[in-house]
């Protein structure tokens, strides 16, 4: 799962008209949320393993992506129910993008593509209501994150290559360039600086590819098997903030040194305490919040003086943080509850982390609610 560049932090109210969406990772189905009430609006969705979703830009409909059961589902937002579903995607589909003009879907395997004996990418040709026609197939390698890019280009992660293939962002997928970025490319994020990042998940890095030149500008120091990212515009400074799987440190890198091509970004390696997955960033850039894979609590970051400012206890495991309107909630989702916490985030404000806790919760989602997206991030 990887939101999408620089606005990642800010979760969606319904005046957009669309709903956030909550992945349960352990369920069959999709839940719709309406973040403000604070209650599941809708289910939908069949299949095994939920993974992504996806929002059109221009229309009322979202994409939900299966590992498992290797499909994908069309969902009126308007109507709230799956309108089409798509089952010829190969084998572990992992990694979905809408073209830059909202007119094309792409979808890249970890195995196989349909009928074929090697892993690729495959093309849908969106129609008017969001229905999807199949219109284009590339094999590469095994696949992973993939991402549009800021040259309009498609970047997509190849696993086993250690590299970023880089196609053009429509049915021929073309493929214009290979891109060496290390061991295990998995997550992939995109900067406003011109830049496409990449986590190494066989490693302790993550590559900053600069795609005008399609070459690494540099690598920064993570910890072991980094996963997620998000970006800090703080006061005097614009930080990049890697978790790590199988680390108990968040790598907080210089982004303005990675923009320079600096050998060495990575300004401080964070012992919080607890391997992590994802983190989000306050809108004033002072603060991040960062989950646990093992711990009962999330991790307040005082990212002026990179240091741990507090801990909040929302029981089981969170996993997957996200704030609301303003920063003034936060959202957490859960690998052992079937709810969402929600944080009462204003003290940040104030500078008072130590005065964040618990404010509610929404109930009634499925088994490990997850992944929370929303309508105005990932698109």
């Amino acid at each position: 799962m990887t939101p999408d560049t620089d606005t990642d932090t800010v979760a969606s109210d319904r005046s957009s008209g669309a709903p956030t969406i909550v992945k349960n990772a352990a369920s069959s189905h999709f839940s719709a949320v309406d973040l403000v009430a604070g209650e599941v609006v809708a289910e939908f969705g069949e299949g095994r393993y939920p993974h992504t979703a996806l929002f059109h830009p221009d229309e009322p409909v979202a994409y939900l992506l299966y590992i498992a059961s290797a499909h994908l589902e069309v969902v009126d937002l308007d109507r709230l129910e799956t309108v089409q579903r798509v089952d010829r995607l190969g084998t572990m589909p992992v990694g979905s993008a809408l073209g830059p003009d909202g007119d094309v879907l792409f979808v890249g395997t970890a195995v196989d593509l349909p009928e074929a004996s090697e892993p690729g990418v495959l093309a849908f040709a969106i129609g008017e209501d969001g229905r999807l026609e199949p219109a284009g197939m590339r094999p590469l390698s095994r696949s992973s994150g993939m991402r549009i890019g800021p040259d309009d280009r498609l970047y997509v992660g190849q696993k086993t290559e250690n590299e970023i293939a880089v196609l053009g962002a429509d049915p021929g997928l073309d493929l214009e360039a290979s891109i060496p970025v290390g061991a295990e490319p998995h997550d992939l994020y995109v900067l406003a600086e011109g830049l496409v990042v990449a986590n190494h998940a066989g490693g302790s890095s993550a590559a900053f590819v600069d795609t005008a030149a399609e070459r690494v500008r540099c690598t920064a120091e993570t910890g072991t098997n980094p996963h997620g990212f998000a970006v800090a515009d703080g006061p005097d400074y614009r930080y990049g903030l890697f978790p790590a799987r199988e680390d108990d440190r968040v790598a907080v890198v210089d982004l303005e040194a990675v923009a320079a091509g600096d050998d060495s970004p990575t300004e401080r390696l964070l012992d919080v305490g607890t391997t992590t997955g994802f983190a989000a960033t306050t809108p004033d850039g002072r603060y991040a919040i960062v989950d646990s894979y093992e711990e009962p609590f999330v991790t307040i970051l005082d990212l002026t003086a990179l240091a741990v400012a507090g801990r909040v206890d929302v029981g089981g495991e969170p996993l997957h943080v996200v704030f609301g309107p303003d920063g003034q909630e936060c959202y957490v989702g859960n690998m052992t509850r079937s709810d969402i916490a929600v944080l009462d985030a204003r003290p940040l404000a104030d500078g008072r982390p130590a005065d964040v806790a618990v404010d509610r919760r929404i109930d009634g989602l499925g088994e490990k609610p997850s992944g929370i997206f929303r309508p105005e991030v990932d698109q």
